[in-house]
């Protein structure tokens, strides 16, 4: 049985709206009366931490007046580039690091600002914190929420942390001791990774050097962004980083295209180069949207880092598994063919000592 429906189709659609810019965000005003309260707490505080997440992005300027009365910081994943990352005053995202943890204990507060505190940034909520636990969000549900907090107070990071720094202003007793601690336990961390990395270091290293400060840092769940890519290179700003906050692969390189066009269309600032780190498994999950790259001619230096298979499952099946290895080794094409095929600009990397001239020319080319 057929049944025809006639539709109006104009009825049917919806209308443009008269204005596409996004809604706004209503900020959260927070409580003159909670913040005196967690103003006295923070008084008694000789060694305080501020460790920020993403819902600090936009609370860089006062996150700063905290810093100036002394104030030592650590971010999550999310929060990385609030602070300049090559700030002696800050640990930068070495949040979970040994050395880092021992340091918190000589710690008398910690104010988390924004954070989740999620288990792959505490090791599953078995990182030591400093006590009294202190924290601010936006979201009322967070009182308590992994963690216990010791206070709290519900409201906008940015109005909140202006309201906290005016009550602070002056007033802090600062142990003349706490910033060259924290800068000895952020290099014995930063040392433990490096020696750990290998050869890999010098290829963080050249592509710091290639970059610079001016540069967005994208990255899809792979090996390397677990190591290195969530906390070694450098960030300087507080919108420079993107990267799959979920599990999957094969993300990070479409949001490496957005990122790359969303530059090209901005007119407050000069373009910032985009990096975008993928392994090869991650690649070929998406490997069409090469083409869309050279399309839209996004500019755009993808690091391919390719071992030929799934190098975390790999690492899984020989822990877990005695080796058993199943789906964990990939065909992979000829990336040079491919590439070439598209009109896709390639270099192939062979020698680590290399690397630094391999991604300054990479990094010169436009697209």
């Amino acid at each position: 049985v057929s049944v025809e429906i006639p539709i109006d189709i104009q009825a049917a659609l919806i209308p443009m709206p008269n204005d596409l810019k996004p809604l706004p965000v209503p900020q959260h005003q927070p409580s003159a009366h909670a913040l005196d309260a967690l103003a006295e707490r923070l008084l008694k505080a000789k060694r305080p931490m501020l460790w920020l997440g993403g819902g600090a992005r936009h609370a860089s300027q006062q996150v700063k007046r905290l810093m100036d009365m002394g104030f030592g910081v650590v971010t999550s994943t999310q929060g990385r580039g609030i602070v300049p990352e090559d700030d002696p005053r800050s640990l930068g995202a070495y949040n979970l690091h040994k050395p880092v943890e021992t340091f918190y204990q000589t710690c008398d507060a910690m104010l988390v600002v924004g954070s989740r505190l999620r288990g792959n940034e505490t090791l599953k909520y078995e990182l030591k914190l400093p006590r009294p636990l202190l924290r601010i969000d936006a979201d009322p549900a967070a009182e308590g929420r992994c963690y216990q907090s010791d206070d709290f107070v519900s409201g906008d990071a940015a109005l909140a942390l202006d309201g906290l720094a005016d009550r602070l202003q002056g007033r802090m007793q600062i142990d003349g001791n706490f910033a060259a601690d924290l800068r000895r336990a952020h290099d014995a961390a930063v040392g433990a990774l490096v020696d750990g990395l290998g050869p890999y270091s010098a290829l963080v290293q050249a592509l710091q050097q290639a970059v610079g400060r001016n540069f967005n840092w994208v990255r899809d769940v792979t090996v390397s962004n677990s190591t290195w890519g969530n906390r070694h290179l450098q960030l300087f700003d507080s919108r420079a980083g993107v990267h799959a906050l979920g599990g999957g692969i094969g993300q990070g390189f479409q949001m490496g295209i957005g990122a790359a066009i969303a530059e090209q269309l901005r007119s407050d600032a000069r373009p910032r180069k985009v990096l975008c780190l993928s392994g090869d498994g991650g690649l070929m999950v998406n490997v069409g949207e090469l083409a869309t790259a050279v399309q839209e001619q996004a500019d755009l230096l993808i690091v391919l880092m390719n071992d030929r298979g799934y190098g975390v499952i790999r690492n899984i099946q020989d822990a877990q598994y005695g080796g058993r290895r199943v789906y964990a080794d990939l065909h992979t094409p000829d990336f040079a063919q491919l590439a070439g095929a598209l009109g896709l600009g390639y270099l192939r990397l062979d020698r680590i000592e290399d690397v630094g001239a391999r991604l300054a020319e990479a990094a010169a080319q436009r697209g």
